[in-house]
Order: structure tokens, then C-alpha cells, then sequence
């Protein structure tokens, strides 16, 4: 529970400077947003943990702690395999699409990533982003 509120606060942190940048003229949630290499990174050492199958959580083992959110991980569905496709264009955190195959899934899909923070850097599933952000279902 502390994990969920701890990633809670942090996102609506990033969602309210991101509001208040667009008044202010400046872009401070800019230092919120982590390299293309770093997010990368990031995020392809948390699709390998999810493989290897460990467990979801915090990644202690990276140059910054990552905190992971994916339902499906969460649940204990296995990643069965993962391709990073391409960063998507974003004024905010960086967006990866990813073709992954879960466990019990037929088919495989295209999920969106999105990256973001310092230290700890998030990885959130596109699902996971929007319900924190508390955009959509």
C-alpha cells in the first residue's frame, strides 16, 4: 500500500507542475523527464525482471531504484517475450511501445510505457499511467 501511495504522490506532483508550467512559461517537470537512454534502459530492465520472473516491485539493482506498476506483472502473469518498437513523441514522460506476449493472452500486443521521475525512476503500463493520472477508466 505504501508502494501505490508513494507512486500516487508522485505522479499528481508531476501532473501539477505540468499545470502550472504551462502558466508559468517555464518547464520545470522537464527535470522529471529522464533521458531517452536512461528511460530505455529503465525500461528494458524491467521487462527482463518481468521475464526472468521476479517479482513486481521496486528494481533496487539499476543506477536509480525503479518503481514498476503493471497490473498484469502485479497479478503474476509470466512475459513470455518483449520487443521495444519505438519512443513515441511526448512533451512529458517518455513513451515506449512495446509488442510483448503475456501468459494467457493469444496474441500479442503493442503496450505503451510510459518513464518518468529521478530517483526512483517509474515505469507505469499505459493502463496503470492514465488510472494514476486519473484520465479515462
Amino acid at each position: 500500500m505504501l508502494h501505490c501511495n508513494r507512486i500516487a504522490r508522485t505522479l499528481t506532483c508531476f501532473t501539477l507542475l505540468s499545470i502550472l508550467s504551462i502558466g508559468c512559461g517555464g518547464k520545470p517537470e522537464s527535470r522529471y523527464i529522464p533521458t531517452e537512454e536512461l528511460s530505455r534502459d529503465a525500461l528494458q530492465t524491467v521487462l527482463d525482471e518481468w521475464k526472468s520472473g521476479k517479482p513486481h516491485g521496486t528494481i533496487e539493482d539499476f543506477q536509480e531504484p525503479i518503481d514498476t506498476l503493471d497490473a498484469r506483472w502485479q497479478a503474476g502473469k509470466k512475459l513470455e517475450s518483449f520487443e521495444i518498437l519505438r519512443e513515441e513523441k511526448s512533451d512529458g514522460p517518455k513513451i515506449f511501445v512495446v509488442k510483448m506476449k503475456v501468459e494467457g493472452e493469444k496474441e500479442e500486443q503493442e503496450v505503451k510505457y510510459y518513464v518518468f521521475g529521478k530517483s526512483p525512476l517509474h515505469v507505469f503500463g499505459e493502463k496503470e499511467y492514465n488510472k494514476a493520472a486519473g484520465i479515462g477508466s
